[in-house]
């Protein structure tokens, strides 16, 4: 079932929110690893997007020493694995030069696959907060990231992750009425530099943006519908590239 996971570590202060990026991919590879290896051998070795993301370490609690990293799960078969395989991490946990000791781990969000499609708003607009840098590659020769917000690019990376790990897949009819129907209706922020380890910089986009469906016709309901499914998911999965290194988290705005 999709899920975050907190996790909160005593230590030093990082040198950036990305500076233990892949350290903290790492960890929690070790950790499913633990519990079950080929599980864990599967995720490192497979070329497809991963059903795990994880954030950026940030303060975490009222200890000035206290650090938290969000960690999200995408597949049935990942979460417990996952909780069962911290507890067994050798200790310090090191990322980088920095020790740290694993003081909680605790789900902070759950929901099926089934629960993200009930109960869903009507509204033909979903606003969206994008927490950390947020970008896709344009396919080419030269490796470039795309940071302006489309609709075509975000539904995108959800409905490939979605038809990847849930047990009902989406008709790819809907990629075509998202690029025909849905705009981006406004927005606000700009870009921001992820330093990845501190060596690797993405450049991604942070801050809120309003997807819209324009046809006010029958069409609206069910791809509404599909939409907020999507962007439900999407507070698990994160949106576009490099979700396993701390950029793309994304939250709907409510209210």
């Amino acid at each position: 079932m999709p899920a975050r996971v907190r996790l909160v570590l005593d230590g030093p202060k990082p040198a950036g929110p990305h500076r233990h990026a892949d350290g903290l991919r790492a960890v929690v590879l070790a950790a499913i690893g633990r519990s079950d290896p080929a599980l864990g051998r599967w995720l490192h070795d497979a070329n497809q997007p991963k059903p795990i993301a994880v954030g950026p370490l940030e303060p975490g609690g009222n200890s000035g020493g206290s650090w938290a990293v969000e960690i999200s799960v995408t597949a049935d078969e990942v979460l417990q694995p996952l909780l069962d395989g911290l507890p067994r991490l050798r200790c310090p946990i090191t990322l980088g030069r920095d020790r740290y000791a694993l003081r909680d781990a605790r789900i902070v969000a759950a929901s099926t696959f089934a629960g993200l499609s009930a109960d869903l708003p009507t509204e033909p607009a979903i606003r969206l907060r994008l927490l950390t840098p947020t970008a896709h590659h344009q396919p080419g020769t030269v490796r470039r990231s795309i940071v302006v917000p489309d609709p075509r690019l975000y539904v995108g990376s959800w409905f490939g992750r979605w038809n990847l790990f849930a047990d009902t897949r989406l008709d790819d009819a809907l990629l075509s009425a998202v690029e025909e129907a849905v705009v981006i209706s406004a927005f606000v922020g700009g870009t921001r530099a992820a330093r990845l380890d501190g060596k690797r910089v993405f450049i991604g986009f942070v801050g809120d943006v309003e997807l819209r469906i324009i046809e006010a016709d029958r069409t609206v309901a069910p791809l509404a519908a599909a939409l907020w499914s999507l962007a439900r998911f999407a507070e698990y999965c994160g949106t576009g590239v490099e979700t396993m290194r701390g950029m793309g988290q994304t939250r709907i705005i409510r209210g």
